[in-house]
């Protein structure tokens, strides 16, 4: 992958809904950029955790660190996450790997939990280099990490549970994923980086046909090389890509005229843009705007420079 396309496509989350949780985010080093798209960690919104954050570096953004339970809205973004679940006082963890999924689901967290989750946020693709499996084995599930992944990945996860903070448990896993990506033999695919750049510029409105064409391979191949490294089809990588183009403009907010922004985002009608608004977002544009009005996501709100990529 490039990191330039970063700036191409940011995914958003509605982080920081659930009131009894902290949630952050943290980039990854220059290196892995290309790959992961943050690191980030929710847990019970206590008092030693305020401590913590306090002391974390300035590249960490804190998202929120509320006082009441509610639930967390996940939603689909074409990435899949490595996720360290523990529980500092039991010294319980599992380790898991949740492949791309494309319908939204509701996190709940059992009140009084010290339970404390640390994942990788991959890039869409960005997994297959670790890895170096079919990504669509995984799509739609949550599965143990130590069946899946090519290096001992026990010992990392003893060492975050002991970790002091988030900033350690990020150096720790940063400095790991490093080291794996040296020793990994998967080449830089430039076929998938044009794809993502073509679906990325138009918003997820190109079609299938189109792509196959501007890229001289057959729809077949196409969709063997989503399959491969994103996990789910061309058709349905560019509808999630597409949905997230509007959660960006409502997100923007304004006066939202319902009809123009169908039109914006190539929709037939503005019934067509709320039934599959719905599809991934579980609920209406409307309640949409209302939960993105109190988001504060560090991964979206620090903007960079447009990209242009090489075709």
């Amino acid at each position: 992958m490039d990191p330039l396309l970063h700036s191409l496509f940011r995914p958003l989350q509605v982080n920081g809904s659930d009131l009894s949780t902290y949630y952050i985010e943290q980039k990854p080093s220059a290196v892995l950029k290309a790959y992961v798209a943050c690191y980030w960690e929710s847990g019970p919104a206590n008092r030693v955790v305020e401590e913590n954050l306090a002391a974390s570096c300035e590249d960490t953004a804190l998202l929120s660190l509320p006082h009441e339970e509610t639930m967390e809205r996940v939603l689909p973004d074409g990435c899949t996450d490595i996720l360290f679940e523990y529980d500092p006082v039991s010294k319980r963890q599992e380790l898991s790997y949740c492949g791309t999924f494309t319908q939204p689901f509701v996190s709940a967290r059992q009140a009084g939990s010290e339970t404390r989750i640390f994942a990788v946020r991959f890039f869409p693709g960005g997994a297959h280099y670790f890895h170096g499996m079919p990504t669509h084995l995984f799509t739609g599930g949550n599965y143990r990490l130590e069946d899946l992944w090519p290096e001992s990945i026990a010992v990392i996860g003893e060492r975050i549970m002991e970790a002091q903070n988030f900033n350690e448990r990020v150096r720790i896993m940063d400095e790991y994923l490093n080291q794996l990506l040296l020793r990994r033999r998967i080449s830089d695919c430039d076929l998938m980086k044009n794809l993502l750049h073509r679906i990325f510029v138009s918003g997820g409105s190109v079609g299938v046909k189109e792509l196959a064409e501007c890229e001289a391979i057959s729809e077949r191949q196409l969709n063997r090389k989503f399959g491969q490294w994103i996990g789910i089809s061309p058709k349905k990588f560019s509808e999630v890509v597409r949905f997230q183009s509007v959660l960006h403009s409502i997100k923007g907010g304004g006066g939202l005229d319902w009809t123009e922004l169908a039109l914006k985002h190539s929709f037939f009608d503005q019934a067509h843009l709320i039934r599959d608004f719905r599809r991934f977002y579980g609920d209406s544009p409307l309640t949409a705007a209302k939960d993105l009005r109190k988001l504060s996501d560090f991964y979206n709100t620090r903007p960079e420079a447009s990209a242009i990529l090489k075709i």
